[in-house]
């Protein structure tokens, strides 16, 4: 991929000029209104159970669009925006003027919910608007709403089952590209469980059933076991299925390379370098909030973390598998020259 290629060009040439970030994740908010058993974001959300005005995401958008003018001694493209959620993303008041604005920059935008408010949505952001953004990934784990709060705990006074299963309808009905998003493990995997999905799925009409494994205490839930299940559950209620296993395959690294290349932006106001340790001082960048981010990124203490951390001691992760490719390149440069031939 060229974004790979880019970053080992820039890490060769790192005195020539800057390198603009590819993705970036921006947590709305520390507060949630559910308490999954395998949130790895809990001990970050209790210690800091923050929320910030929607009107400073605003702000960090408009310095995001305007970074290559800020830094004009720079090559790459800040082209994705995830909104993940440290907490729950739609409890920002506002959120829906924070997508909107992110569209509107033409950003490709993202968002994962457990998609209890996204019904705040419905009459205020364009409907077009709304079917402009890449995908709604909806943190669903379950076809039932006994196994949904088996797993996801909802903090409510009623389950959030339903009122999520009726946004995702509404919002297929809009034509909006909707996600049905499982962490699988001991709980979800069994073939009956596996069909109230699958069987959910189809009823609601999303474009696909993204399954990955859980991960607890660093190690990979095994889903090799429930993968004929899985397949023959796609063809008998024909839902498309994604299976991402990307985040168990063996390293062949010992740096974060895609600690150049995805930030994350945090609603306690710090940017941290790794996706997975929001919260952990030691992988902290900066203040977003409080100083212009442009002017810290790829600063010493940028290079300094990035030095530090040994991924041989780091739980399986989301960008594992960008990384491996990077690791390739930089391994065998003939790789880079053949991007470009």
């Amino acid at each position: 991929m060229y974004q790979h290629a880019e970053v080992v060009h820039w890490m060769k040439n790192r005195d020539t000029r800057a390198i603009i970030p590819a993705q970036v994740d921006i947590d709305l908010t520390n507060i949630c209104n559910q308490d999954c058993f395998y949130c790895n974001s809990a001990e970050h959300r209790q210690a800091s159970p923050v929320q910030k005005r929607y009107i400073e995401y605003i702000d960090l958008l408009d310095k995001l669009a305007a970074w290559r003018s800020h830094t004009p001694n720079s090559y790459g493209s800040l082209h994705t925006i995830t909104y993940p959620g440290g907490g729950e993303p739609t409890l920002l008041p506002g959120y829906e003027q924070v997508l909107e604005h992110t569209v509107d920059l033409g950003f490709l935008t993202s968002i994962t919910t457990n998609g209890s408010r996204l019904d705040d949505m419905f009459g205020v952001m364009p409907v077009e608007k709304i079917c402009k953004m890449a995908w709604i990934g909806i943190d669903i784990d379950a076809g039932s709403q006994d196994k949904y709060e088996e797993i996801r705990r909802s903090l409510t006074k009623e389950s959030l089952f339903d009122r999520v299963v009726a946004n995702a309808i509404e919002l297929v009905k809009m034509g909006a590209t909707v996600d049905f998003k499982v962490l699988l493990n001991d709980h979800n995997s069994d073939y009956e469980s596996l069909r109230d999905m699958f069987a959910l799925c189809q009823r609601v009409g999303v474009r696909q059933l993204y399954i990955r494994p859980t991960i607890l205490n660093g190690q990979a839930y095994n889903i090799e076991k429930s993968q004929d299940d899985i397949k023959k559950l796609s063809t008998q209620y024909a839902v498309k299925i994604k299976l991402n296993q990307t985040k168990a395959l063996p390293r062949n690294y010992s740096r974060c390379h895609q600690m150049y290349q995805f930030p994350v932006f945090c609603a306690d106001g710090n940017i941290y370098t790794c996706c997975d340790n929001k919260g952990n001082s030691r992988f902290a960048l900066g203040r977003w909030d409080k100083e212009d981010f442009r002017d810290i990124w790829l600063s010493t203490r940028h290079n300094e973390i990035y030095d530090s951390i040994n991924t041989a001691l780091c739980p399986h992760c989301r960008p594992n598998w960008h990384n491996i490719e990077i690791q390739k390149i930089i391994d065998d440069p003939a790789l880079l020259e053949q991007l470009y031939t």
